[in-house]
């Protein structure tokens, strides 16, 4: 129970190939969807459709949990890769590569959104705390009674 991964009911069920091509042919299909659900992701955030972005994130975790299992049992078997067929491995590498450029894409447009939130947040803090600040005031003296004439300070939760 400690010290063990947490395999999902997915991992359970899916063995890597024992044939060396078989399992580069299944880690091609792996990337492949990996590439193609950052893709879509990559699109939604571009459109800003937040809801379609959540939607997509079961799917990658899914996704990437299968990637990861192929490319580690494929690291683990350096030798046997060597006598894999050529045409798979160059393929293979094509789609790395092609991989590589739609990650990097879709990590600049979750950054830009980040970006974009966080300008938003400032502004409807700096909004909030322009109308408290405008609001009537009152101040309370040592006597208990409300004084017109002095402001007192407004916080605003910043964490809400």
């Amino acid at each position: 129970m400690f010290g063990k991964k947490q395999e999902t009911p997915r991992e359970k069920h899916y063995t890597v190939p024992a044939d060396i091509n078989v399992a580069i042919l299944h880690t091609i299909i792996a990337v492949t969807a990996l590439r193609d659900v950052l893709i879509k992701e990559t699109a939604t955030l571009k459109q800003c459709r937040p809801s379609l972005f959540l939607e997509l994130q079961d799917e990658k975790v899914e996704v990437a949990r299968r990637y990861e299992l192929l490319v580690n049992a494929l690291m683990a078997r350096g030798a046997e890769i060597k006598a894999a067929d050529p045409k798979l491995k160059e393929q293979l590498q094509r789609l790395q590569n092609d991989f590589s450029a739609t990650a990097k894409e879709n990590l600049e447009a979750i950054s830009r959104m980040k970006e974009t939130t966080a300008k938003l947040s400032d502004r409807i803090m700096k909004s909030a705390r322009k109308s408290a600040e405008s609001m009537t005031q009152f101040a309370y003296g040592a006597s208990g009674k409300m004084q017109r004439g002095n402001k007192a300070t407004i916080g605003v939760n910043e964490r809400a």
